[in-house]
Formats: C-alpha cells, structure tokens, sequence
C-alpha cells in the first residue's frame, strides 16, 4: 500500500507543511522539527504566560495567596496540561478515521505525523518539567514523560502511526483529573468553595471517563495493536516492537494504579465526618 496515496484519499494532511525546515526530507522527525519545536515553545510560553495569567482571572486569591513556590508552579504545570488536554483532543479527531488495519510498519501521513509532533513537542516540555522539579512529580510522573516522548517519536520513524489517535485519545479524562486537582486546592485554603454537587459531578465523570479510555480501552487497543504488530512481524523493528510492547504495558499498569488511588480517594471522601458528642 503506498502511504502517500492513501494519506491523500483519506485527506489527511498537516496544515503547517510548507512550514518545514526540511521540506524535502524523508526523515519524518526533520520534516516536521518544526512542529515540535513550536509546540514545545508554545507550552513553554503557556507555562511563563499564559497560565499564570488565567490563574489569577480564574482562581483569584486562591492562586494570588500562594506562598509555596513549588505549589503555584504546579498551578500552572496543572493549567498547561488543561491546555494541552483540549489541544490534543481537537487536534486528533481526523486521525480517528485512519483504518486500524493499515501496516503499522509502513503506513504514514503527514497529518498523523504532525499530531505525533505536536504531541512530542509538549511531551518534551513536561519531561523538562519533570526533571527539574523532580521532588515535585516523581519518578511515576517523570517515567510517563519519558514513555511518551519516546513513543511519539517512534510514530514518526514511522511506527504504529495508524494507531496515534487512538492512544492519544486517553487526554479525554485528563481536564477531570485537572478539575479535580483545582478543587482540592480551592477547598485546601478556603472550606467549601466549591460546591459539593460539582465536586461530586466531576469526581464521577473523572473516574467514568477515566475507566473507560484509559483502563477499558486502552487493554482493548493494546491487545488490537499487538495482533496487528504480530499479522506483520516478519516486517517489524525489533527493539522497536519490544519496547512499543513494553510502555504499552508499563502505561496500563500505571493507569491501574492511578484508578486504584482514585477509588481510594472517593472512598475517604464518602465516608462521613465523625459527630462530635457533647458530655
């Protein structure tokens, strides 16, 4: 199947193309640079600028008041990821339409290859995050950084370009996750803020969203993936393969564990406040 045939069939095609730098160059990382370089510029300047900015509309003196600064960094590394969230989940739409049947070996097109690039650039940026506020995000975090960033520029060797959308598709629960994290620091500093009804409404899309992309469908997709890597094995990159398997089992597993911290949460949430008794 000739990859640049069908891309044009199915219409998909980057928007930014006649930006490259290497317009000329079969080296799909090159061919799209740009792309990574101005989303990882971007996010940078959501993070400097931008969420700073909408913290204090927002959130006001539940933000302005905050005299930790590893805490009002994570306000905005929280606000960045809220960005990005509603970025990667517009951008990947078209991609949805790409046949899952399509070689994950040879198959690419110029529009799943600037959603792979786009993704990489802010995937560059929470790396660079991670590490330099290491005590604040951890080794879980840092490892999801890595993970993903690496993924994203294997899509464009190209890998499993079919399928980016389709993983990518987990940011659906990441705005909860963002909400959740709002309200915990809202109601941390100032008692009942926020009202409980949405506080309540949230907590349950989150874990509802997050079951059903990221626990539910992100086991089917990988099972789907590993028959398709296994229909062409013959073809396949090796280490590529192997290490495509490996975070696509070390992402499932921390999906468990973040819903099993979920779980817990809500449980510490519904149990109710103990009733003082007057003697």
């Amino acid at each position: 199947m000739n990859a640049n045939s069908t891309a044009t069939a199915i219409g998909l095609t980057s928007p930014f193309e006649k930006l490259s730098f290497f317009p000329n160059s079969s080296n799909l990382i090159l061919a799209h640079l740009h792309e990574i370089i101005f989303s990882f510029v971007f996010y940078q300047l959501s993070f400097s600028i931008f969420a700073p900015f909408l913290n204090r509309v927002v959130f006001r003196k539940h933000y302005t008041t905050i005299r930790d600064p590893l805490l009002k960094i994570d306000f905005d590394v929280h606000t960045v990821s809220m960005i990005q969230a509603v970025v990667s989940n517009t951008v990947l739409l078209p991609t949805l339409t790409t046949p899952m049947h399509y070689n994950v070996v040879t198959y690419t097109d110029s529009y799943s290859s600037m959603v792979s690039s786009l993704s990489a650039g802010y995937f560059i940026w929470d790396l660079t995050m991670c590490m330099r506020y290491f005590k604040l995000y951890g080794i879980e975090f840092t490892g999801h950084a890595i993970g993903s960033v690496y993924v994203m520029l294997l899509s464009l060797r190209p890998f499993c370009q079919p399928w980016i959308g389709r993983f990518l598709i987990y940011e659906a629960s990441t705005p909860f996750v963002n909400i959740n994290w709002f309200i915990m620091q809202c109601n941390a500093k100032s008692k009942n803020s926020i009202p409980l009804w949405f506080n309540v409404v949230n907590g349950l899309l989150l874990m509802t969203v997050f079951f059903i992309v990221r626990i539910c469908w992100g086991t089917i997709a990988s099972a789907l993936l590993f028959k398709q890597m296994w229909k062409v094995r013959d073809e396949l990159p090796k280490l590529s393969a192997v290490t495509m398997m490996s975070l696509n089992i070390f992402m499932n597993f921390l999906n468990v564990l973040w819903f099993k911290k979920m779980i817990k949460i809500a449980k510490k949430l519904a149990k109710p406040a103990p009733i003082s008794k007057l003697d």
